[in-house]
């Protein structure tokens, strides 16, 4: 039993491998020149999204930094590369490929699970241009120990755990006593239980002149942090725990297992500090990925780098052998404890608050997964009611706006949506008054900025004058004018093209825009910074962002001057950086940040910092702002204000959230993350917090009544986040199969199954909506799913069938249009089943049906087109099996085992649920806390084996989804008679039970009520009892 457990494990940790390196292929493709390697081990190349690409591609670059650096040591010297858990890593070819003159003298080792091993030497020895490359290669018929040497490569198959024939395997090749050696191991070790990680350990200090690379996650802030927490259950649901991680959590952790291992220094650093220091990753090489691709999802990407380090230890004494650019001491993974500096005297005014903060926390949890957006606004809508505006939904960006109110208020606006302002995100809504407010700029993706601007007046939003450059992820505060004016400040962002702007823009009423000439650089422009005013037309401004991605530590105080006679309005930007602590810009300078005023205090909440991220007591800060009245020097003092969160008020992840304040009470809301691919976590609520607590609370609560469905999101979430039931959804596993029997073995278990590397053909390549509509014709008449509301509803027909021609459902389709195509035969659809080649011959040469799948192709019953706008399909079962090859989009889908039939709302002789379990309401239907729900996000090139019987349901993640769904009889016999165009028709014994159970009841009329529920009752006991019987061995 143990060794089937630690078996189907090894499998689990091996599966790894095909996600990491088809993202490592997507990276590879965009990133890196000729040659390619990873092409030889990725049949069907993917493109990650823009946070996977560049999460991998710090990684890769981590690894390749302490790769040359070792091979550039000691030229001549024989040298030893031990690539530890390798999986189909090519990194003895990348080098030999790419630089040969340093790989002279040099043998690669690439160790991992004999199983994987032979399959990459088999894919080494039928490629030529890996072959070649490590000179004659000689495989053996062993499938353990050596399985191919040349006189530069060797690849050995061996248990990590199994140190005694690793250890043999090496003396037997290579007098290791003689080489340098550099050990690698990349996201491996982790995996393999901690008393046999530490043991390999140790076992590699004993080599003389041994240096290691370990690449892999840490918790600089603790696993209660949300993207912690998200990551740890991911890999909990793949099946392959982070062993190691709760063993040795932090940095300083790692250095000391190491020493106590044996060597003699050891250096350290997370992936957010690897970024952020130049000696080691230069400004052109950040810019040069900005070139590639348009990236915005800088929050995300810190959360990835701060939870995962590299680190390098060495046999030899000294410092920083590997040039990592800081001493063998442990780096910060979070910034340190902060004193309170204090430069207060009685010839100063203060902004903020002189006397120390105290803040207690209050939550209420959104109903049914409302108020989930990020990078949204929060707008006063009038005294004690909160506006928070468009933002990043589960699916897409949103124009409309929630509403959080105080608790004591009986009543409160109720329509304050704004379907006139386009959807967005990463803008500014500024409040000029109680109840108006400047909404500017934003973008809907991040090459695509806006210029649009709109007041809020008496509750209506009306267009004025667009900014003079299309901004996001500017910073915008009001300020009064010495004339009298009021004002809203505009500072930086990012236009279209990527640049970070410089400039400053200044707002009134009356004038519109006017852009204010700043006779002193800052220095590098900056988007994502902090502004606030701490006066009438002075303020201060805060960190952000440089365009190669590194927080600026800098402090700025502006000032504006009007000359009334003239209208005439200057700006004056001094630099604080000299009057202020370091430990302050440490911690105040961020991106991402919110700042809010209430009557007791200034708080700056949540972003991110150069040094790692925030721990929990570093989240929000109380600052004050000094002003003397004598010389006019400007200080500012910062107090890190703890929150006390326990299990009843959950700490927020204070990304892309929300801030407002009223009196003294400050609220959050919104914000969220993608953690990584990992899974999604959003804020699933509203926080309070009580500034200076007195007796009254003034606790804010979510209001909207109009809310529309939450929708799913497109990477898989927090388990708090993912279903409205209290089941919580296991991972379907993911494979790669290499021959049709594979797919046999697959089918025998009857367990859905992910499947990715399979050719289906050129369409993953050629299709889009266009293309479809160029090859099929605009004018071919169809009929599809008109839908009402985003859930499809088979039992009560929530939608219509309506025939249109095949373009202007594409076009519509593309606009975001509820409709959805299941494509029908061509010719008599009464009367025979789909066939898409038939069907659809100008596309039939784009799709195949990979030839692993052979035994679907052998028996299919129909092949179905399926085009996909913003519609959730219902929740049912198929009879027949079917194979779901995702081509383009993604699709979220959950599915049931057919033991949870009984639970999910399914009327006898029906095949689907009206029950939407992306969002029901738990309370209303119970029974789905005793479910057993899968999920998966299905990606182009992506095949799902759905079995009979299983119950699934797909709901859409933003785009337009296109796939082909083969269904195909499994079963010799049983089906049910006659015409079954959908296959899905219940099993002739079911149809034909159904009569007999009529018949049967029927049999029992006449009978006293009571006797007649008595003896069925215990025929459905009996009957119960017999179909588990024949289920027993």
């Amino acid at each position: 039993m143990k060794a089937s457990k630690k078996s189907k494990q090894d499998v689990s940790i091996m599966g790894t491998n095909n996600s990491s390196i088809v993202s490592k292929r997507s990276v590879e493709r965009l990133y890196f020149s000729e040659p390619h390697f990873f092409r030889y081990f990725v049949r069907k190349p993917q493109r990650r999204s823009p946070l996977i690409n560049r999460g991998y591609w710090l990684r890769m670059y981590a690894v390749q930094h302490v790769v040359r650096d070792f091979l550039q040591q000691q030229p001549g010297k024989q040298k030893v590369v031990i690539n530890l858990g390798c999986g189909y890593e090519p990194l003895p070819f990348q080098w030999l490929g790419k630089d040969p003159a340093i790989c002279r003298n040099v043998k690669f080792i690439d160790v991992d699970h004999p199983e994987l091993m032979a399959k990459k030497c088999e894919v080494i020895s039928h490629n030529p241009q890996l072959a070649d490359l490590v000179g004659e290669l000689e495989i053996s018929s062993n499938n353990r120990g050596v399985i191919a040497r040349s006189e530069q490569y060797l690849a050995i198959g061996c248990d990590l755990r199994d140190l005694a024939w690793l250890d043999q395997a090496l003396r037997k090749e290579i007098d290791i006593t003689k080489s340098l050696v550099l050990i690698t191991a990349e996201v491996s070790i982790t995996y393999v239980d901690v008393e046999s990680a530490d043991a390999l350990i140790a076992w590699s200090a004993r080599f003389l002149n041994v240096r290691f690379c370990l690449v892999e996650q840490f918790l600089p802030v603790g696993d209660e942090h949300p993207f912690a927490r998200t990551m740890i259950r991911h890999f909990h649901k793949l099946q392959t725990p982070l062993q190691n991680i709760h063993r040795y959590p932090k940095l300083e952790d790692q250095r000391q297992r190491f020493l106590g291992a044996g060597f003699q220094s050891v250096t350290a650093l997370s992936l957010w500090d690897l970024w952020n220091d130049p000696r080691l990753l230069s400004l052109e090489d950040k810019l040069r990925l900005n070139e590639v691709e348009a990236f915005d999802e800088w929050e995300d990407f810190a959360l990835f780098a701060s939870h995962y380090f590299v680190l390098v230890a060495s046999s030899e004494l000294g410092p920083d052998r590997f040039n990592l650019g800081i001493s063998s001491g442990a780096p910060n993974s979070c910034i340190g404890h902060l004193d309170t500096v204090s430069s207060s005297s009685n010839n100063q005014d203060c902004v903020g608050t002189e006397a120390p903060v105290d803040l207690t926390p209050f939550y209420q949890e959104t109903p049914k997964q409302r108020g989930r957006r990020k990078y949204g606004v929060a707008f006063s809508i009038t005294a004690g009611v909160i506006g928070h505006h468009g933002g990043l939904g589960p699916q897409s960006r949103n124009n409309s706006t929630d509403v959080y109110a105080l608790e004591t208020l009986a009543q409160y606006p109720e329509d304050v949506q704004s379907q006139t302002v386009d959807a967005r995100m990463c803008h500014t809504a500024t409040g000029i008054s109680e109840s108006d407010c400047l909404l500017a700029g934003g973008r809907a993706s991040p090459d695509c900025a806006m210029a649009d601007c709109w007041l809020r007046r008496g509750g209506s939003w009306v267009r004025v004058d667009d900014l003079p450059v299309p901004l996001y992820r500017h910073c915008a505060t009001y300020t009064e004018l010495s004339n009298g004016d009021q004002a809203v400040l505009v500072y930086g962002g990012k236009s279209s093209q990527g640049m970070v702007m410089d400039k400053w823009f200044l707002w009134r009423p009356a004038c519109g825009w006017l852009e204010l000439e700043n006779h002193k650089s800052l220095g590098a422009p900056a988007f994502g910074a902090t502004i606030a005013a701490t006066g009438p037309s002075e303020g201060i401004l805060l960190g952000g962002m440089a365009e190669d991605g590194t927080i600026l530590h800098r402090i700025w105080r502006w000032s504006i001057d009007t000359i009334s006679s003239h209208d005439q309005v200057s700006l004056k930007v001094v630099t604080l950086d000299a009057q202020i602590a370091a430990k302050i810009k440490n911690l105040i300078c961020r991106f991402g940040a919110c700042i809010t005023r209430s009557s007791d205090a200034l708080l700056l909440v949540g972003g991110i910092v150069s040094e790692g991220l925030l721990s929990q007591n570093q989240d929000i800060v109380s600052l004050s702002v000094w002003s003397s009245k004598i010389t006019g020097v400007i200080s500012i003092d910062a107090q890190a204000v703890p929150v006390r969160y326990d299990s009843n008020v959950p700490r927020p992840l204070m990304f892309g959230h929300a801030v407002a304040s009223h009196q003294d009470s400050a609220a959050i809301f919104g914000g969220g993350a993608v953690c990584f691919s990992f899974g999604t976590y959003w804020n699933d609520g509203v926080w309070t917090l009580q500034i200076n607590k007195k007796e009254d609370h003034l606790i804010w609560r979510f209001k909207t009544e109009d809310a529309p469905e939450s929708q799913e999101d497109p990477q898989n979430m927090d388990h708090k986040s993912s279903l409205r039931s209290d089941a919580v959804p296991q991972q379907v596993s993911a494979l790669s199969l290499h021959t049709a029997s594979d797919f046999d073995r697959v089918l025998n278990q009857a367990h859905p199954v992910v499947i990715s590397g399979l050719d289906l053909g050129p369409c993953a390549e050629k299709w889009s909506l266009e293309y479809l509509k160029s090859k099929v014709g605009s004018d071919r008449p169809v009929v599809v799913h008109d839908a009402k509301t985003q859930q499809m509803n088979f039992q009560d027909k929530n939608f219509s069938y309506v025939t249109r021609a095949f373009g202007e459902f594409i076009d519509q389709v593309a606009q975001g249009s509820k409709q959805y195509l299941r494509s029908l035969a061509a010719e008599e659809p009464a009367n025979q089943p789909a066939n898409f080649a038939r069907d659809y011959p100008g596309l039939a040469e784009d799709f195949k049906l990979p030839e692993q799948l052979h035994t679907v192709s052998k028996n299919a019953h129909s092949s179905v087109l399926r085009i996909s706008g913003l519609v959730t399909m219902w929740l049912h079962y198929d009879v027949m099996a079917n194979v779901l090859c995702q081509i383009h989009g993604t699709k979220k889908i959950l599915l049931y085992p057919p033991s949870d039939v009984t639970h999910l709302s399914i009327p006898p002789g029906a095949s689907s649920s009206s029950i939407n379990v992306f969002d029901s309401n738990a309370a209303a239907y119970p029974s789905l806390a005793h479910t057993h729900p899968f999920e998966t996000v299905l990606h182009p090139g992506e095949i799902l084996f759905i079995p009979a019987l299983w119950l699934h349901t797909a709901a859409p993640t933003g785009s337009p989804s296109i796939a082909i769904n083969v269904f195909f009889r499994n079963l010799k016999t049983g089906y049910a008679a006659g015409r079954d165009v959908y296959g899905n028709r219940d099993l002739q014994a079911y149809e034909k039970g159904r009569k007999d159970i009529a018949k049967l009841v029927q049999s029992f009329d006449g009978l006293p009520s009571d006797m007649r529920i008595f003896y069925l009752d215990r025929l459905v006991e009996e009957l119960r009892d017999q179909a588990r019987g024949r289920g027993r061995p």
